[in-house]
């Protein structure tokens, strides 16, 4: 099982280096308040990807966390 993350792992890297290269137009972002230049379409898509997942992943932590206590609370009381 750790080689099928290790393969995965390499898989998604390659599949971003390859989206990154196929998109190479340079482009400028006019965000709130800042505007950036000189970056291509590849990488700005891939990163907002990454700040989306990065988000949901601190969005979804309280009911994970919420969650794992509520099955050590349920082993407790068994085990009383």
């Amino acid at each position: 099982m750790k080689y099928f993350y290790f393969i995965l792992l390499i898989f998604l890297i390659t599949f971003l280096f390859i989206f990154s290269n196929l998109n190479p137009e340079i482009i400028a972002l006019d965000l709130f308040f800042v505007k950036i230049e000189g970056i291509s379409i590849g990488f700005s898509m891939i990163f907002s990807v990454l700040v989306g997942a990065i988000i949901s992943l601190i969005l979804q932590l309280p009911k994970l966390l919420r969650r794992n206590s509520k099955v050590s609370n349920a082993k407790e009381d068994e085990n009383s």
